[in-house]
């Protein structure tokens, strides 16, 4: 063998470089693949997620669509199959959305809280403070305003700001479900909403001292505390002599910010915002009150009153039964203590779940049925009439008519009951002329 002639052992030392070159030919070829191929995922994981945010701003207005859709179901008496499936299948993305606040109905632990457990125990913490107020500032009598004539807290907007402003946040989760972190966020919330302010003031009256006063089933404490506050008393005297007085009266000012003016106050972001609009859709009135408390779904059955009104103007008896005015409108000397007090409408004896009848062709300007206390009315129903006359309906068991909603004569607009400030079952009855109390239209 020639020196320098290639051997056995070198030809098997080139065939594995010739190998180990094309092997890593291969494998430089398979990784350029590879990173292509990963490259090509990348850009398909960008554009699907791209998608699917629109895709998921696209669902939150499809779902409205579907709510509505289904309340017009219910509404129409759809088939029961047919709606469950629509519920299952909207139920996964309702709990991931804005609307996880409908979900809070339940609660999933021992350290979580239901809506109306929250909604109670704030609206309890309200109601305290109101009668702090009242406990500890000298007065004859009592008066309620309201910016917007509304005595109770909406707490269907209370709760639509608190979940658009918690779940629509840039590092925000969905409210399915309430602990004590977001309790005191809701918290905070309803009385950023719902501001009070008091003063008092002096006025002097001259009374008919021969109205006869109250009897039971009436409401609780101070007749004179208004709105929707009369009193327990006893079977009516008379007294000849009218008489002048001068009483102290405790004004309770209420000042009620819409969502819109917390919005602007919580610097909303564009997120935020469509969340918000989205559980403000006036469609879901119904699904707010169902799931807080008082209102009935139906209604609108017309029945003939008991016609024991004697009215020279257009309002007819607001119950089909002729039941008892236990309490009459207005100012008079309490049998039992002397003293003179008001009373804001007239108070009628009803078994609990009596319907109650609107007096007469109108639009409900306000409907509560989610406040069980409602400014010491309850729930209430006030209608409009036109013409300046409008009427009210306390202390409902629940209402089952909506705000806006027209309404006929003896239609039934809710059920007597006793919330609120009241010790019995009872409709308080209130009729309005021009802004004014009046105990009977002109």
């Amino acid at each position: 063998m020639k020196q320098g002639a290639p051997g056995p052992k070198t030809t098997e030392q080139a065939g594995k470089a010739r190998q180990a070159v094309q092997a890593a030919a291969r494998n430089g070829q398979a990784k350029a693949r590879f990173t292509q191929r990963a490259q090509q995922t990348a850009k398909r994981a960008v554009d699907t997620t791209k998608r699917a945010t629109d895709a998921a701003r696209a669902g939150m207005r499809a779902l409205v669509e579907a709510l509505h859709s289904l309340l017009i179901a219910l509404a129409a008496g759809g088939s029961v199959a047919v709606l469950i499936v629509v519920l299952i299948c909207l139920i996964a993305f309702v709990a991931g959305s804005a609307y996880g606040i409908f979900f809070a109905a339940e609660a999933p632990g021992e350290d979580a809280f239901t809506v109306q457990q929250a909604v109670e125990q704030l609206g309890g913490e309200y109601r305290d403070y109101l009668q702090q107020i009242e406990s500890t500032m000298p007065h004859d009598r009592q008066e309620i305003k309201a910016n917007d004539d509304v005595y109770y807290i909406r707490w269907q907007d209370v709760l639509a700001v608190f979940s658009s402003y918690v779940s629509g946040a840039e590092d925000g989760a969905p409210v399915a479900y309430l602990d004590e972190s977001r309790l005191q966020q809701l918290r905070q919330t309803m009385w950023d909403m719902n501001e009070v302010a008091y003063s008092t003031y002096t006025e002097t009256v001259e009374i008919e001292a021969d109205e006869p006063a109250g009897d039971e089933n009436t409401d609780s404490g101070d007749s004179s505390k208004n709105p929707g506050e009369d009193t327990e008393s006893g079977n009516g005297t008379e007294s000849a002599a009218a008489k002048t007085v001068t009483q102290t009266v405790l004004l309770i000012e209420l000042t009620h910010k819409t969502p819109d003016e917390m919005a602007q106050d919580y610097a909303y972001t564009a997120r935020q915002q469509e969340y918000l609009d989205l559980l403000r859709a006036p469609e879901y009135e119904t699904l707010w009150a169902e799931l807080l408390g008082g209102f009935l779904s139906g209604g609108g059955e017309i029945l003939a009153p008991a016609g024991a009104w004697q009215s020279t103007g257009p309002l007819q008896w607001p119950l089909p039964i002729t039941g008892s005015i236990t309490s009459p409108f207005g100012y008079r000397t309490d049998p039992i203590t002397g003293e003179v007090s008001y009373h804001s409408g007239t108070d009628i004896a009803a078994p609990a779940g009596t319907p109650i009848l609107a007096a007469a062709d109108g639009t409900v300007i306000v409907a509560n049925g989610v406040d069980s206390w409602g400014g010491s009315y309850g729930y209430y129903v006030k209608l409009d009439h036109g013409g300046g006359l409008q009427t009210l309906y306390a202390h409902c068991q629940t209402i089952c008519v909506t705000a806006g909603q027209q309404v006929q004569a003896g239609q039934v607009i809710g059920y007597v009951g006793h919330t609120g400030r009241a010790t019995g079952d009872h409709l308080h009855f209130e009729i309005v002329e021009n802004g004014q109390r009046q105990g009977r239209p002109s």
